[in-house]
């Protein structure tokens, strides 16, 4: 995968080949050898070769023949184009042709009909896959009418292998991508593309299909640009389903970098999306999705889309790691369902590091979130008949995640650790966090009287630091706790220095009617005879039986992949 801008090489732009060139990366019969041209092999005189040596038997060489063409990457050519069915190539005067192992199948100078008629030329109805070759990198436009479609279609049972670069140059108001529609078995090893496409992959109600590298950027994308999307197509009403990425790097894209909707079982290695003006990686109704990795760099400016957003009900999602600089949102969930995250690495978010609602049985499992403009964390559960669906935010656990942040005190605007909100979040889960200095506002704040907070180091539903005073019946009493009445509440505490003899204490909750809330009320057990200074965070364990009676309709909306509630 390519970390970096993608850009035509001085030693790659004009590759060119001769039509033997072609034919013996092709593997063809009847080729006596490699001749001069742009391209030069030592491969002997032909006229005394031994009979039983293959006139090809050093084309993909091992690195030994087609010397000059190791300026361009000559491992990815050659090796891409062994055992190929079509090569794609540009001649010395600009032409482009596409070549079969035993005769040209088309020439011309627009490289996209050449491609195009590659694909269409392999063998109608076949049940095995073909492969076409790119082997010279060209230019696919400009295209000569305003408001036109133009792309390049894969049909089913297809390698198509671009191991060079292709540029999409068109300054009108023409669509161009590169789309595969109700289609199977396909697999793009390697894809570079580089300009203004409006997508760089669609892929429309397709089955059984592997991106290999893929890589794109875009140049004055404006709102256009998408990366790779994958989705139903609308004629068919059909899901995609098992789509494999091993790796993609999307730039400057105008929409999304990385777009699913509809998909089921969608496997993804590292995705990367450098200033996607939406979203990094964006999910919806998709279901059974594992992604090793995705690393957004400033997603969602100007909008306010994050490096991952799981949305429109996508259910049973893994992700093992989310690495987010700046943009507006690291990790966005609107309906999402059974969705875990190992690792997030969230800094400089302009919104929320996190935001979560609608949504229920996520966990999120380690990680750092540090240097927010808003609240590290917000999960929020609108009121009932807000939307179409009444979906809560429920069973949402934060743990082991150190959310801080490091900037001068004066400089700080993260307002919040972990925020809860709203009249719907319920049974969420903040645990074994390091919060300090996670907020200017407050540091752990919640709304529902269910969910659990529990050995963060820093804060808890309540924290500070009380004085025991000797020879009282009561030592300390610390007054408004916790407004909820129907709430399970746990001390955790230590004397800031410990006297010379012997003390302990006791303590528990007592609830004041007149108040509305919770006291901390501690009684010496052996009294030391002196003050003592204690450090302490009440947590909320909560002894929840299950009890709350939320119906909501969740289950309704995902099973229809018709609905688009667009939240």
């Amino acid at each position: 995968m390519t970390p970096y801008p993608i850009e035509a090489d001085d030693r790659t732009e004009e590759l060119t080949f001769t039509r033997r060139t072609a034919l013996a990366l092709l593997g063809a019969s009847g080729a006596t050898g490699i001749v001069s041209g742009s391209t030069n092999a030592e491969t002997g005189d032909a006229e005394t070769k031994e009979p039983e040596r293959k006139w090809n038997q050093n084309v993909d060489a091992q690195g030994h023949d087609l010397r000059s063409l190791g300026s361009v990457q000559l491992e990815n050519v050659h090796t891409a184009a062994r055992n190929a069915d079509r090569v794609v190539w540009k001649d010395e005067e600009g032409v482009f042709h596409a070549d079969g192992p035993h005769d040209e199948v088309a020439a011309g100078e627009e490289m996209l009909e050449v491609i195009n008629v590659a694909l269409e030329s392999l063998t109608d109805g076949r049940t095995s896959k073909e492969k076409v070759v790119i082997a010279s990198p060209g230019t696919l436009g400009p295209f000569p009418d305003d408001e036109g479609i133009f792309e390049l279609e894969i049909p089913s049972y297809t390698i198509l292998d671009v191991p060079v670069t292709l540029r999409v140059e068109d300054e009108g108001e023409n669509l161009f991508f590169v789309r595969a529609r109700d289609a199977e078995h396909i697999d793009i090893p390697n894809f570079n593309l580089v300009g203004n496409p409006r997508y760089g992959l669609w892929l429309q109600s397709v089955d059984n299909v592997h991106l290999g590298d893929i890589n794109i950027a875009f140049e004055n994308a404006g709102e256009v640009g998408l990366g790779v999307r994958i989705d139903e197509y609308g004629q068919s009403e059909r899901r995609s389903s098992d789509v494999q990425i091993d790796s993609g790097y999307v730039e400057n894209s105008g929409h999304h970098a990385f777009e699913t909707n509809g998909v089921d079982r969608f496997q993804a290695g590292t995705l990367i999306a450098n200033d996607p003006a939406n979203g990094g990686l964006n999910m919806n109704h998709t279901i059974d999705a594992t992604i090793n990795s995705v690393v957004g760099f400033d997603p969602g400016h100007p909008s306010t889309y994050a490096t991952v957003r799981l949305a429109n009900f996508c259910h049973n999602v893994s992700v093992g790691q989310v690495v987010s600089r700046g943009g507006a949102k690291g990790l966005m969930l609107i309906t999402a369902h059974n969705a875990s995250f190992g690792e997030v690495n969230i800094e400089g978010s302009t919104d929320s590091g996190i935001f979560a609602t609608l949504s229920t049985d996520v966990s999120i499992s380690g990680g750092v979130i540090k240097n927010c403009r808003g609240e590290a964390i917000r999960i929020h559960g609108y009121p009932q008949e807000t939307f179409p669906f009444n979906v809560p935010t429920e069973g949402i656990t934060v743990s082991n995640v150190r959310i801080f942040d490091s900037r001068p005190e004066a400089e700080r605007t993260q307002t919040y650790a972990i925020r809860e909100s709203g009249e719907t979040a319920f049974n969420n889960q903040f645990v074994d966090n390091d919060v300090r200095d996670g907020g200017t506002e407050e540091i752990i704040s919640v709304a529902s009287s269910s969910t659990a907070v529990v050995g963060n180091i820093g804060a808890g539903i309540a924290s500070g630091t009380t004085t025991l005073s000797p020879g009282e019946d009561v030592a300390a009493r610390v007054t408004e706790i916790s407004p909820r009445e129907d709430v399970t509440l746990e001390l955790r505490a230590k004397p800031r220095e410990a006297p010379d003899a012997r003390f302990s204490w006791d303590e528990y909750f007592e609830w004041d009617p007149e108040a509305s809330a919770w006291e901390l009320v501690v009684e010496w057990r052996t009294d030391p005879g002196e003050a003592v200074t204690l450090d302490y965070i009440v947590d909320r364990p909560q002894a929840n039986l299950g009890r709350r009676g939320y119906e909501g309709n969740w289950k309704e909306y995902a099973a229809d992949g018709t609905e688009d509630p667009h939240v």
